[in-house]
């Protein structure tokens, strides 16, 4: 049996390194610029799930591939951090009333046709990865919570996104 020791484990984190929480950008969202996803500050890059089918056959049961399924697509949660007169936080907005505009009971009902592409960077701060959310639409848009007795950390807020599928670009 092969052993792994602790200059192994060494020798490997040299070669392939370790990917860093912060190496993500957000290249495209809708209607904001790239001024505005500066402010992008956490999220997650979305997995999808190979669903299984079992078999059954004389007594032995065959696993196959089913459907692919995107686990988090109803809900991809980001936060933000506000600009001061709250610009991204107001444009986001208007992209929901473009969706849904509650004077006119009307808006934007068919299949979204907005993407947003994803990158994972590496320790250069250059794409390794980039991903591209298919369909994407802001299901949410966050509070602004406020507080006089804070010590004047900046502003945040969430916002959850839909989005059909996404795919490796």
């Amino acid at each position: 049996m092969p052993s792994f020791g602790i200059t192994d484990f060494y020798a490997s984190a040299q070669r392939q390194e370790f990917a860093r929480k912060f190496q993500f950008k957000i290249q495209t969202l809708g209607p904001l610029t790239e001024e505005d996803l500066i402010y992008f500050t956490t999220t997650t890059l979305p997995g999808k799930t190979i669903s299984n089918q079992t078999v059954p056959y004389m007594g032995v049961t065959f696993n196959v591939p089913g459907t692919v399924s995107y686990e988090g697509s109803s809900g991809w949660n980001v936060t933000f951090r506000c600009d001061e007169a709250s610009n991204i936080r107001s444009k986001l907005l208007a992209w929901q009333t473009e969706i849904f505009d509650v004077n006119t009971s009307s808006g934007k009902y068919g299949v979204p046709i907005e993407a947003a592409v994803v990158q994972q960077l590496g320790k250069d701060l250059k794409p390794l990865r980039t991903f591209r959310l298919i369909g994407i639409y802001p299901t949410k848009v966050g509070d602004l919570s406020y507080d006089v007795t804070n010590n004047g950390e900046p502003q945040t807020f969430e916002v959850t996104f839909a989005y059909q599928y996404w795919e490796e670009i």
